[in-house]
């Protein structure tokens, strides 16, 4: 039996799925999920039951990845064995081979194939058409041109229950629930292993990405690839890209950027953001982009380097809004409307006498139900709770959650007011690396939404 035979006698048993719209929105049918061949036994020509489904081998095709062989876990062996597609006969509930076991030829992956299970599932892609990073919960395929091709993703929860031997909950129970499939010409990988395909996102089109995906992809890629991108961004959107990248990755990305890029870049981060890479340079570079930074920007810099690391005068960032006492509560919208874009994370208005010292607080809620001609002093919160700048960040964090607080304000011995801690730059610091890692994906995309970069 020639190969297209096989192949289109496979396809034509394959338990098919909900129809699937190509990139073109032509209707593909009798598409099928990986996650159903999965544990299906293999027969060889004798009638013998070689072991089960494992994985399918993968290679670059014209325009898709096409399946080369079939991987198999060994019943005898117990190892994984590998059966080129024209050796597969059909598929009626399992896969049976043209050949018999002694006949099975010394299965090797060649540097062009790849695994399923390795290079795709729960890897991260880009979705170019909806420009977002999401991961593969389940690949789909079908025949293209007499080959099984992969044409899609799944990247929905009910791949998930599928995955997890519960499709029949996918079927009965979330039938309202809409499938979530990408064709694959709408998809770049991420993972290192794919690249060896081609990394089809233009630079243009990455940064048109939500900062906290093209972090994801940034930190996927090697430096060249890096750099690259970063410098195609523009200074802001690198800036805001550089703040989500996990730190091990940031210092090594700007230990090989030239200085002046690097200090264009923190001249757009917030400054605490901007301290902490800068604690990550040696001491000679660290110094060398501090002098080509903005002064101004420099200085608020150089006053946060001034602490401990893991102090609050560490984590505090000092861009916040402050009025003076003698303000109206209409002079508080008016600051909030002519700083408010500069400024990350508004939770509270701090109220300072004429030497710079915390008198109240005020938090947004005040200020609107508050009338306009009301003098902040009428309507603020004297007794507020503070820190100073050695105060360690676990007790930050116990106050913060104690109190239910969303920032703490950090002041010196003289009540000078400094800067504010913010709820999620504290529980970072006292999350230990292994739990951060643990963290869900979404939660510094999350923490973007919070300081005020929506999607």
């Amino acid at each position: 039996m020639s190969l297209s035979k096989s192949v289109s006698s496979i396809i034509s048993s394959l338990p098919a799925s909900a129809a699937f719209r190509g990139p073109e929105g032509q209707s593909i049918e009798n598409v099928a999920y990986f996650s159903t061949f999965q544990g299906q036994k293999v027969i060889d020509s004798e009638g013998r039951v070689l072991g089960r489904i494992k994985d399918f081998a993968i290679t670059p095709g014209e325009s898709l990845l096409e399946v080369s062989r079939i991987v198999y876990m060994s019943n005898i062996l117990r190892d994984s064995i590998t059966v080129p597609m024209a050796s597969v006969a059909s598929f009626d509930g399992s896969f049976r081979l043209k050949i018999p076991r002694e006949e099975i030829p010394p299965g090797k992956l060649s540097e062009h194939e790849m695994l399923i299970v390795e290079t795709i599932l729960d890897k991260q892609i880009v979705d170019i058409d909806g420009l977002k990073v999401v991961r593969v919960n389940d690949v789909l395929l079908t025949r293209v041109k007499d080959k099984l091709c992969v044409v899609g993703v799944d990247v929905g929860f009910k791949g998930i229950l599928r995955r997890l031997g519960l499709g029949w909950v996918s079927g009965r129970l979330l039938t309202g629930m809409p499938d979530n499939l990408i064709a694959w010409s709408y998809i770049d990988p991420l993972d290192p292993g794919l690249r060896r395909i081609h990394l089809k996102i233009p630079r243009k089109k990455i940064g048109d990405l939500h900062p906290a995906d093209i972090a994801d992809i940034i930190e996927e890629l090697d430096r060249k690839e890096q750099l690259l991108i970063l410098e195609s961004l523009g200074d802001e959107k690198a800036a805001e890209t550089l703040e989500e990248v996990e730190p091990d990755v940031q210092a090594k990305i700007v230990k090989h950027m030239d200085s002046d890029d690097v200090a264009d870049i923190l001249e757009n981060m917030n400054p605490d953001d901007a301290a902490d890479v800068i604690h990550m340079m040696p001491r000679e570079k660290a110094c060398e982009v501090l002098k080509l930074m903005d002064e101004e920007e420099a200085s608020d810099v150089k006053e946060l380097l001034r602490y401990s690391h893991r102090s609050a005068g560490g984590l505090m960032t000092n861009e916040f809004i402050s009025i003076p006492i003698k303000s109206r509560v209409a002079d508080a919208f008016d600051r909030l409307r002519e700083l408010g874009s500069e400024v990350d994370m508004i939770y509270y208005v701090y109220v300072l006498d004429d030497k710079e010292r915390l008198t109240g607080v005020l938090s947004l809620r005040d200020l609107l139900l508050s009338k306009p001609e009301q003098c902040v002093s009428e309507v603020m919160k004297s007794e507020i709770l503070r820190v100073l700048p050695d105060t360690t960040g676990d007790e930050v964090a116990n106050l913060l959650s104690k109190y239910d607080l969303l920032a703490i304000p950090v002041t010196d011995n003289e009540g000078v007011m400094l800067g504010v801690v913010t709820f999620d730059d504290a529980l970072e610091d006292v999350l230990p690396e292994d739990l951060r890692k643990q963290l869900p994906q979404n939660y510094r995309m999350i923490r973007k939404v919070h300081r005020g970069h929506g999607p």
